[in-house]
C-alpha cells in the first residue's frame, strides 16, 4: 500500500468519488484499499473543513497501517493529523503527532519523509516562540536532504534557515544559509531565489563591516531584479546600496 505523500495531493479531493473507492475496498476486504481510500477522504474533508470526519477517517486509516505494518503510510497520517490538529488550535498535541510521523518515517527508512516532518515541526515550533528548536530542525532537515543529494530541497531549507538565524542573533549561520541558498538557487536557474539570497548576504556582509563585499552583492541583486522586469524590488535594493554608500548614492 502507498498512502499518497504530504505532497502528492495538490487539488480538490473529489470526495464522492473518495468515497464509493472507500467503499469498494471495504466491500472487497483490502484493508490496503481502505487504508488508502480513508487517507483520500480524509483530505477531502479537511479541504471542506469537515473536521470531525476527517478526525474518524485518519484515525482508522492510521490503525489500519499499524496493523499492515506499514510505517511510511502511518507517517503519511500522522502529518494529517498534525495539520488537523493545528486547525483545532491545538499545538501540543500537532507536535506529538509530528513526532509519532518523524518516528515512522525514521521506521521506514525515509528520508524524504523524515525532511518533511522535521520541516512542518519547525514551522510549529517557530510559530510557538522556540526559535532555537525550529532552527534545529531545520538543520536536520537539511543534513537530511543533503545526504539524499536533493538540491531544490537544499534550497527551501536555508531559505527557510537564514532569517531564523537573524531573528536568533546568529548573523555568521544567517550569511551561511543565505550563501548557500544563492549556490543552489543558482545551480536550478532560479534567479528570483538567487536574488533574495544576495540581498541578504549584502545586508549582513555590510551590518560586519564589510562594505565593499556587501555593496557588491546587493549590485548583484539590483541586476537580477531588473533582468526579471521588477522595478519596484531593484528599486528597494537601490536604496539601501545608497544608504550603504560612503557618498550616499550608489549610481545603477
Amino acid at each position: 500500500m502507498a498512502i499518497p505523500g504530504s505532497g502528492e495531493i495538490r487539488v480538490k479531493v473529489d470526495l464522492e468519488e473518495a468515497l464509493d473507492q472507500l467503499q469498494e475496498a471495504r466491500a472487497a476486504g483490502r484493508e490496503d484499499g481502505v487504508a488508502n481510500a480513508l487517507f483520500v477522504a480524509a483530505v477531502g474533508y479537511m479541504q471542506r473543513d469537515r473536521r470531525e470526519a476527517a478526525a474518524a477517517a485518519l484515525a482508522e486509516a492510521r490503525e489500519l497501517c499499524q496493523r499492515l505494518h506499514n510505517p511510511a503510510g502511518e507517517g503519511q497520517v500522522c502529518l494529517r493529523q498534525a495539520a488537523l490538529a493545528q486547525q483545532e488550535g491545538q499545538p501540543e498535541q500537532a507536535q506529538d503527532r509530528l513526532a509519532a510521523a518523524l518516528a515512522c518515517f525514521q521506521a521506514a527508512a525515509d528520508p524524504a519523509g523524515q525532511a518533511s516532518a522535521l520541516e512542518r515541526r519547525s514551522r510549529l515550533r517557530e510559530q510557538t516562540g522556540d526559535l532555537a528548536g525550529a532552527a534545529a530542525d531545520l538543520e536536520q532537515a537539511l543534513s537530511l536532504t543533503a545526504a539524499a543529494g536533493d538540491e531544490v530541497g537544499q534550497a527551501l531549507l536555508s531559505q527557510y534557515l537564514a532569517p531564523l538565524y537573524r531573528r536568533l542573533g546568529s548573523p555568521d549561520q544567517a550569511l551561511a544559509a543565505y550563501r548557500r541558498l544563492g549556490h543552489f538557487s543558482q545551480r536550478l536557474s532560479d534567479p528570483q531565489r538567487e536574488a533574495l539570497a544576495l540581498v541578504g548576504v549584502g545586508a549582513l556582509e555590510a551590518q560586519a563591516g564589510r562594505r565593499p563585499q556587501g555593496l557588491e552583492a546587493l549590485a548583484r541583486a539590483r541586476e537580477l531584479y531588473q533582468s526579471l522586469g521588477q522595478p519596484k524590488l531593484a528599486a528597494q535594493v537601490q536604496r539601501e546600496m545608497d544608504r550603504l554608500a560612503p557618498g550616499g548614492r550608489v549610481d545603477g
